[in-house]
């Protein structure tokens, strides 16, 4: 039989059906499959002999995406430990031989090839082209980045095995750097930990190590810069790979306003000032609390919404996160303004119907009198306009506006009404919910054969 020479095992290699790309130590490119050139649309005589970085540069129009770093990052991480590394999605566009760039979104996944020695020889490079699925996902992670960013929020994706350190531009302007600035990965931002607090931190990510898929973990720290200390919130979850190895997704909070006032609060009630004023102050304080509470727990349903595929499911999701944030839009408004015990409900549903409407759909018309509401009512009536709102016909040349009413009956009676395409029929689970959340403010519904216009009468003062 005759032996393979290394003429044959380079036919071999570009003859494989899929893309795969041969480094050496150096991280310079040795051969490809055909199957590779293709897909990054090049020759053989354009990458051999050239490093990877140098052959495929990074995109300066996407300067500060941190991609090319990762990729880097993980084929030394290959040499180092001679095991494989599957990473996440990247963006690494592809240069074009007419100028410009390709957007393009990969899954590579890097093996090493060990010599005689027992060292790696050589990096097999086999890159999964994700673009489609990527771009597909768009629209949903634009929302997510709205919200995120509607919630003062910053994104991020750690890899302890690696230190790789994935992360929206916020999150690099809490640790004092210019987006991107602070590199592929995480040991700069360590670096910039409160030391008191840096000892935490690590052990929780060292627990995350041995947790399931899905474990949900929270840890506080502080942020020194220049003198400057900041205080921030992160909430993450634990995702697995392919191959078992744990990864982190998760949001940031910068709460440094929160500390401020739990300060101010300190001090106000060792100075015993007036009761009333410490009473507001404390109230204020619970409101914000449970709004930045209420605000983590929309981000963990959008983080967990972005890996369903049943639209029945998704839509489920929106429609819980909807009702979370008209229960966080009432004690948003509470701490803004100087009174913490009641709502002014024409500011507070104009603002609600204004964001429902961002996302598009039938145009929604506010018509709301000078009413101020004790917030255990607030609650339920934002409730009731978020899910029957949404419960109706969304699609603007089908239906004319939905129009939103509350109105003061006498002195001590308010009604609400919501009216949209009298055709429409609500869902069991709009209607229960209705109603209950009607019950809670001793409202009477007033509809007829479960069509048409909804009309609630209730009362206007605390229960």
């Amino acid at each position: 039989m005759r032996s393979l020479t290394s003429t044959d095992l380079v036919a071999i290699v570009q003859g494989m059906p899929q893309p795969y790309l041969i480094l050496d130590p150096d991280l310079v490119i040795v051969t490809a499959s055909n199957a590779y050139l293709a897909l990054a649309d090049r020759t053989l005589d354009d990458i051999v002999g050239r490093s990877i970085l140098e052959a495929f540069p990074e995109n300066p129009d996407a300067a500060g995406t941190v991609e090319q770093g990762p990729l880097e990052v993980s084929l030394r991480h290959v040499l180092a430990t001679g095991k494989p590394h599957e990473m996440a999605v990247i963006q690494y566009d592809i240069p074009q031989p007419g100028g410009g760039f390709l957007q393009k979104f990969w899954t590579p996944v890097h093996t090493p090839v060990p010599g005689p020695d027992g060292k790696t020889a050589f990096i097999i490079q086999n890159p999964m082209d994700v673009t489609k699925s990527v771009l597909k996902a768009r629209e949903a992670d634009a929302r997510l980045r709205v919200a995120l960013h509607a919630a003062d929020l910053a994104s991020w994706e750690y890899e302890p095995e690696t230190d790789l350190w994935r992360r929206s531009g916020a999150v690099d302007v809490m640790f004092g750097f210019e987006p991107g600035e602070g590199g592929p990965v995480a040991a700069p931002f360590f670096a910039k930990m409160h030391p008191e607090d840096l000892v935490r931190v690590r052990e929780a990510l060292a627990s995350t190590i041995a947790s399931p898929d899905h474990t949900v973990t929270n840890f506080d720290y502080r942020i020194v810069d220049s003198g400057t200390v900041r205080h921030v919130s992160s909430r993450g979850e634990v995702l697995r790979t392919s191959t078992g190895k744990v990864r982190m997704i998760g949001v940031l909070m910068d709460v440094t306003a929160d500390r401020e006032r739990e300060a101010a609060l300190s001090a106000a009630l060792e100075e015993k000032s007036e009761l009333v004023a410490q009473k507001d102050l404390l109230l204020a304080e619970v409101n914000h609390r449970v709004k930045n509470s209420l605000q983590l727990v929309i981000s963990t349903l959008r983080l967990q919404a972005r890996r369903l595929e049943e639209p029945a499911v998704a839509q489920a999701f929106d429609r819980a996160i909807s009702r979370v944030r008209a229960i966080i839009s009432v004690h948003e408004g509470l701490y803004r303004d100087q009174n913490s015990l009641s709502v002014n409900m024409a500011e507070h549903l104009d603002k609600l119907c204004r964001d429902m409407n961002v996302a598009g759909g039938a145009e929604i018309e506010v018509d709301v009198d000078d009413i101020a509401l004790p917030t255990e009512r607030a609650i339920p009536v934002s409730v009731i306009v978020s899910e029957l709102v949404h419960d109706l016909p969304r699609d603007r040349s089908s239906s004319g506006p939905i129009q939103v009413s509350l109105k003061r009956n006498s002195p001590d009676e308010c009604v609400l009404s919501i009216t949209g395409d009298e055709s429409a029929s609500s869902s069991e689970l709009s209607e229960r919910l209705t109603a209950s959340m009607a019950s809670q403010i001793d409202g009477t519904i007033s509809r007829t054969d479960g069509r048409g216009p909804w009309t609630i009468t209730f009362p206007a003062g605390a229960r």
